[in-house]
């Protein structure tokens, strides 16, 4: 998109968000990254998923369960953290869906 003032042509290119690991603490465009949220049925993995999220890059899982950084993100307590190592594991792996996820341009 651009927008003649005067002379001068502006342009104006799309902003993407940008979202930070909680595994590995490096920032990256939203589409490169998973959010890990509560849900009422349990951990989901899903960008538009309601609630607080955890975002995190394919293969950063092991990382964040490491650093405990995911509760914490979330802001559960340590009753509710059963079934999380299973979701990070899932995030982890190799022939996930999300391992071959190349970002949009």
């Amino acid at each position: 998109m651009s927008r003649t003032i005067g002379r001068v042509v502006a342009h104006y290119a799309r902003r993407v968000p940008i979202r930070t690991c909680v595994g590995c603490r490096n920032r990256d465009q939203q589409d490169a990254l998973l959010r890990v949220a509560w849900g009422p049925s349990g951990f989901v993995i899903s960008r538009t998923a309601p609630g607080r999220g955890a975002w995190m890059h394919p293969g950063c899982g092991g990382l964040a369960w490491r650093r405990r950084a995911v509760p914490r993100a979330l802001r559960l307590g340590s009753a509710d953290v059963a079934g999380l190592k299973d979701v990070l594991a899932q995030v982890d792996s190799p022939a996930s869906a999300w391992a071959n996820h190349a970002p949009s341009e």
